[in-house]
């Protein structure tokens, strides 16, 4: 299979062509601060009252808080590199942002599954068949491994997490997969 790179020269590209349009910058607001569940229906979110009970002290501050998201994986190999990265640094408070990663990886996953797609056509495999059938059941699904988490590190850098703060499509990554993958 021949993959095509996602390269620099085309990321730039489509960030010119996206923000040309006023709206877009409507929607990105309101995407990044909001539910897209709640945003498509609609609906009152719920309140949730967490009752904490114990204080365990940590090593590395903040103490880091994958909500509901599908990125245990990121938060391991984060929190793993972290507090070596702080005591090197000397810094009292780090966190880094899983929500760059996490739109790294969506954005390189696309990109594979495109990839897959146009090969399997090429190879004039049955869009009815077993191999789209397996591909199209979860095109971008959650979790990952040390490696994939090096691989977009070395490729993509990291940021601290005030750089590039989590949205509500990074805190509940579930509901952000399903609509990415609906159509």
């Amino acid at each position: 299979m021949m993959a095509l790179a996602l390269r620099r020269e085309t990321i730039e590209k489509f960030q010119k062509e996206f923000e040309k349009d006023p709206k877009n910058r409507l929607a990105q607001n309101v995407c990044t601060k909001i539910d897209l569940k709640d945003l498509c229906q609609k609906r009152a979110s719920a309140h949730l009252n967490h009752v904490v009970s114990h204080k365990v002290d940590v090593e590395g501050r903040p103490p880091t808080n994958q909500k509901v998201t599908g990125q245990c994986w990121l938060f391991a190999c984060l929190n793993a590199i972290r507090v070596p990265v702080m005591r090197h640094l000397q810094l009292e408070e780090l966190e880094f942002s899983t929500a760059y990663l996490f739109f790294w990886d969506k954005i390189e996953r696309s990109n594979y599954f495109l990839n897959n797609v146009v090969e399997m056509w090429r190879r004039g495999e049955p869009v009815e068949g077993r191999l789209f059938s397996f591909l199209l059941r979860e095109p971008l699904e959650d979790g990952g491994q040390w490696h994939m988490v090096h691989n977009l590190v070395a490729k993509h850098g990291l940021v601290p997490k005030q750089c590039y703060p989590e949205s509500a499509s990074s805190e509940a990554s579930r509901r952000f997969s399903q609509l990415l993958t609906s159509k």
